[in-house]
């Protein structure tokens, strides 16, 4: 049961490291958009860990995540009460743990066989419906992974992902309102800040 929670967690973090933007392909469909960028960021972390990977690899990320609407859907009620100032560092600190979780995280799931089931429209946008299984343990169950997905200036860009009903921005926006609530927004970055200081 741990290792399962492992590779939803691992699982949640691919997703959010599976796509890079280039007005070039703007206009792939969201599906091939995830899928081919899934590939890219698969064979970056086979790679030795360096410098000019690590560039790459936050390359990667940057472009196919808005963490500005990442950010925004986290906080809530909450981002409007920030000053302009604070947004920038609240997205900035996001931003660097969203990293630092992927690097960690999608090594535990390299060997785990995506397909892709096709993409329908969302509420907001499209949705990418995808499944991940184990190829070393065809016993166990299939892990389902639906990326919601926006078009902006730049092409898509992933707002959420739900893995096994999970949402990412639902877990996020119940942590971060609970510190917020009790402590306060300073103590809620502070305490971010710490996990990407002890690489948390």
């Amino acid at each position: 049961m741990l290792a399962r929670i492992r590779v939803l967690a691992s699982l949640g973090a691919l997703i959010l490291a599976t796509a890079v933007a280039s007005p070039a392909l703007a206009a792939e469909s969201a599906q091939d958009f995830v899928q081919s960028r899934q590939n890219q960021v698969s064979q970056l972390v086979r790679q030795a860990p360096g410098n000019q990977r690590d560039k790459q690899v936050a390359a990667v990320l940057d472009g196919m995540i808005d963490y500005d609407e990442l950010a925004k859907r986290s906080l809530a009620a909450h981002w409007a009460a920030l000053s302009d100032a604070q947004h920038k560092e609240f997205t900035d600190v996001l931003r660097s743990l969203v990293r630092r979780n992927y690097e960690r995280n999608i090594r535990n799931i390299l060997d785990y066989r995506v397909d892709y089931l096709g993409e329908e429209s969302g509420s907001e946008g499209v949705v990418v419906r995808s499944r991940a299984s184990s190829s070393s343990n065809a016993r166990e169950e299939p892990i389902s992974i639906d990326y919601h997905l926006m078009k902006t200036n730049s092409g898509w860009r992933v707002v959420d992902v739900v893995t096994e009903g999970s949402s990412l921005v639902g877990n996020y926006k119940n942590q971060f309102h609970r510190v917020i609530q009790k402590d306060g927004y300073d103590v809620l970055v502070r305490r971010m800040k710490d996990k990407l200081a002890k690489g948390a």
